[in-house]
């Protein structure tokens, strides 16, 4: 049970830590990702940014088996649909396609492991 509980930290940490970059330095995340630095994606960068670094919070500060699964169960559906919405959207540069799915389906596949430990 080890590694679950380390696998879900680590998810937890690497959400709030993405989270923060994207809240703290949209540009510096939108850089990354390949997309055009604007005022409405700064934003919606932001938004993003906050959603992900609470959701990571709460995987430590949520007590109980139950209640810490259900968690770990919505975010990994979460990210996997994220994956695939990021992975098919159109106007989008190719890099930030990639990346983005890659990296949510990372998180989901990540969550999903540890749930089934």
């Amino acid at each position: 049970m080890a590694g679950a509980d380390g696998i879900e930290r680590a998810v937890g940490a690497g959400s709030v830590a993405f989270g923060a970059v994207a809240t703290l330095s949209p540009r510096l995340f939108l850089g990354m990702y390949g997309v055009p630095d604007e005022a409405s994606m700064r934003t919606m960068t932001r938004l993003w940014g906050t959603r992900t670094a609470v959701l990571g919070a709460l995987l430590f500060a949520v007590e109980g088996t139950d209640n810490r699964q259900r968690l770990m169960s919505m975010s990994a559906a979460m990210n996997a649909t994220d994956a695939a919405m990021v992975a098919v959207a159109g106007g989008v540069p190719a890099r930030a396609r990639v990346l983005g799915s890659l990296t949510s389906a990372a998180f989901a596949a990540a969550l999903a492991y540890a749930l089934n430990q």
